[in-house]
């Protein structure tokens, strides 16, 4: 008895929420298709008035005023020093006169290839 009840609420369930659930899928699609046509027009009438298909937000916008009101022109005091390609301790101990250590004992000279096959 209770398989019977269990496959009768199922069937009533079926028969009453599938028409619901397609309605509302079908709205779904109809509502995007109405977007997808207001946005191609949309887009077209600004691509064909030079306009920009980005809009920005507003505070896309105050960043950008910030950012030219900061901005200076490089003079000779403000130019950085070229890049240094070696690596280097300066910028942890944060003091401009501080080279790093090197070790002579420890530097060897280059042997030419020459030498090497004169030896065997």
């Amino acid at each position: 008895m209770v398989t019977f009840f269990k496959g009768l609420l199922k069937g009533l369930f079926y028969v009453l929420f599938f028409p619901l659930g397609l309605l509302g899928i079908s709205l779904y699609a109809v509502f995007g298709i109405f977007v997808f046509i207001y946005r191609l027009i949309k887009i077209t009438i600004l691509f064909f008035t030079g306009r920009s298909l980005k809009t920005e937000l507003q505070e896309d916008e105050e960043v950008r005023k910030i950012i030219e009101v900061n901005k200076e022109e490089p003079t000779e005091d403000t130019v950085e020093p070229a890049l240094n390609l070696y690596p280097s301790d300066q910028e942890m101990y944060k003091v401009d006169d501080y080279i790093s250590p090197t070790f002579e004992d420890k530097k060897e000279e280059e042997t030419k290839v020459e030498e090497l096959d004169n030896n065997d």
